[in-house]
């Protein structure tokens, strides 16, 4: 049996006041800010968080971007209106079956609903472009906003997982959130 084309959203990913889409060297300096902003960053189990490490990390998701076949979107987040980067988030496809989504935006950009439209926008393209039959999600057990965020988007809380993740030297617990194609499918009805 032969593997059938590779599947991708179709990029930008666009909402009212969002576009999601690849990465650039011209980013960097927003990119940086983003990374370095430890508000932004303390509820991260992994990323860059200095401006080199922010530094190396765009460039290699921009070398990502060129492969052929790859199972990751990792895209920058960026105002309609004004263009300006605001966030970066990301969408894998972990088997035919499974997606994941993440995401993080500027602090400037919090309780504003910029969030909720980047996961919704996210979930949508899992389901709608990729295929996806579930759609979840990993937040670190003290980001109460990212679950709200979550929770807005249609995904459920399923569980605790403890010890989930070992970095920035310590053990991380995250709540896992999901959503099914059938139960996403029921709600936008």
């Amino acid at each position: 049996m032969t593997p059938g084309p590779p599947r991708a959203p179709r990029l930008p990913l666009e909402t009212d006041r969002l576009r999601l889409r690849e990465l650039s060297a011209d980013d960097e300096d927003e990119f940086i800010a983003l990374y370095g902003d430890a508000r932004i960053t303390r509820h991260l189990l992994y990323g860059p968080t200095d401006t080199e490490s922010a530094r190396e990390h765009l460039a290699a998701a921009i070398r990502r971007q060129r492969a052929a076949r790859r199972n990751t979107w990792e895209l920058g987040v960026e105002l309609a209106a004004t263009g300006r980067l605001v966030g970066a988030c990301d969408l894998t496809l972990h088997s035919r079956e499974e997606a994941e989504i993440g995401y993080l935006l500027a602090h400037t950009c919090w309780r504003q609903g910029f969030g909720t439209e980047m996961a919704v926008a996210l979930v949508h393209a899992a389901f709608g472009q990729l295929g996806a039959t579930r759609v979840l999600s990993t937040v670190e057990i003290h980001n109460d906003r990212s679950a709200r965020v979550l929770d807005k988007a249609g995904l459920r809380w399923e569980g605790t997982l403890r010890r989930y993740a070992k970095a920035k030297h310590r053990w991380w617990d995250v709540h896992l959130y999901a959503v099914t194609r059938e139960d996403w499918l029921t709600a936008r009805r």
